[in-house]
């Protein structure tokens, strides 16, 4: 029995699509936004979608947060991001600005410069890198979303690449 229904039939019954986000964040944490995605992707109507997600963060079910929190957590620790590329990422979840300011406060500049080093030895970063050494690490960890006065610290260099 699919969700999917047809313009002439009627609409899932709020408990069915209560029931198939309540499945879905048994798997993993959803934002508001990602969750109503999913729902709809699923063939329920935005109304009736939006009225069940509106019901899950109304209990906490789904808490906007909680999620950024851990995100921001295992981005930070785990995967070796930094600030700007993880709030990028937050930003694609749908999660708002402020709670994403709020998530990215317990990211502390040295915890920062600490995976700056950590990916520096584990690139094997040589003690007198040449200039496209220092510009290729200098993308790399841009990309990572660290920012540019932090890579320009730990390259140990001034601003030649900037």
């Amino acid at each position: 029995m699919s969700p999917r229904h047809r313009e002439n039939e009627p609409a899932p019954a709020a408990s069915t699509v209560r029931a198939a986000a309540l499945t879905l964040l048994s798997r993993r944490d959803y934002t508001a936004a990602e969750l109503e995605s999913k729902l709809l992707d699923k063939g329920y109507d935005r109304e009736t979608a939006s009225a069940a997600v509106a019901a899950l963060a109304a209990n906490r079910a789904i808490d906007d947060r909680r999620v950024a929190a851990a995100h921001v957590r295992t981005a930070a620790a785990v995967k070796g991001r930094g600030r700007v590329r993880i709030a990028r990422e937050l930003t694609a979840r749908g999660v708002s600005r402020d709670i994403i300011n709020e998530a990215l406060g317990q990211v502390a500049r040295e915890d920062e410069v600490a995976a700056i080093r950590k990916i520096l030895t584990r690139k094997r970063w040589p003690s007198n890198p040449s200039r496209l050494e220092r510009q290729r690490m200098y993308r790399h960890l841009l990309g990572r979303g660290f920012p540019a006065d932090l890579i320009s610290r730990a390259l140990g260099r001034g601003d030649e690449d900037d």
